[in-house]
Formats: C-alpha cells, sequence, structure tokens
C-alpha cells in the first residue's frame, strides 16, 4: 500500500524542483538578453573606435574600414555566442542561488524513508519562510525606513 506521507513528499519535491528550474530558465533567458546586448555594444563601440581612427589620410583606407566595421557590427555570429554564454550563466547562477530548495527537493523525490520527510518537511519549511521574508516582508528593512 502507498503511503500518503510518500506522495506528499514526491509531489513537494516535484513542485519545488520544478519551481527552481523555471526560475533557472527564467534568469537564463534575462541574462542571455543582457549579455548579447553587452557584446553587441562592445563590438560596436570597438568598430567606430577603429572607424574614425586612422593611421594615414588614404581614402583606400577608410573604405576598407567602413567595410571592415559594417561587417563587424553585423556579423550575427558573436552575439550568438553571447547568448549561449549568458544562458548557460543565468542558468548555473540562479541553480547556485537556489541550492537549498533544490537540494531539498532532491531528498523529497529520490530518497526514501526518514530522510524523505526531512526533504518534504524542509522544503515546506523553507517555502513559508519565503513566503514570510519576500512576500509579507518580515525580516526586512524596508529602503523607505532607513
Amino acid at each position: 500500500m502507498v503511503n500518503i506521507a510518500n506522495i506528499v513528499c514526491k509531489t513537494a519535491g516535484i513542485v519545488g524542483l520544478s519551481a527552481v528550474t523555471y526560475d533557472a530558465y527564467a534568469m537564463a533567458k534575462h541574462h542571455s538578453n543582457a549579455a548579447s546586448a553587452e557584446i553587441s555594444a562592445d563590438i560596436f563601440e570597438k568598430a567606430i573606435a577603429a572607424q574614425r581612427s586612422t593611421s594615414t589620410a588614404s581614402y583606400l583606407t577608410g573604405a576598407m574600414q567602413n567595410k571592415v566595421a559594417d561587417f563587424r557590427m553585423k556579423n550575427p555570429i558573436v552575439p550568438i555566442f553571447g547568448k549561449f554564454r549568458g544562458f548557460i550563466e543565468g542558468f548555473i547562477s540562479s541553480l547556485a542561488d537556489n541550492i537549498i530548495p533544490t537540494t531539498l527537493s532532491a531528498l523529497a523525490i529520490g530518497t526514501k524513508g526518514k530522510i524523505q520527510k526531512a526533504g518534504g518537511w524542509g522544503l515546506a519549511i523553507y517555502g513559508i519562510y519565503q513566503l514570510a521574508k519576500e512576500g509579507f516582508g518580515l525580516g526586512k528593512t524596508s529602503p523607505v525606513d532607513e
């Protein structure tokens, strides 16, 4: 016979892991866009600086610099690598920030007996703590009060 506590612990673990994964994905998307924009801005700045500074006064050199700057600014490969790098950084950073609920969820899903129940109860306590702290602001100093 299936134990009700087992079902509750596994459900809590799945919900906790789903929340952590969703948060990691959302932060990864945000970091992806920010990293791509940062790399594109850096490329634009360097291309314009290279285009505006010449070592000799030459029409041919100026035309070549304009073509190279145009190629560098319209190159789609570098921002794609920036998006990929930002996505990986954001995902790993979010998982590192959420190590406690990730660990408790893994315990609730992947173990049995008392360790599973400890993971489920720990996840519930952590969720209540986060709700009280972040949702209701208990224990936080408001910037308005300073």
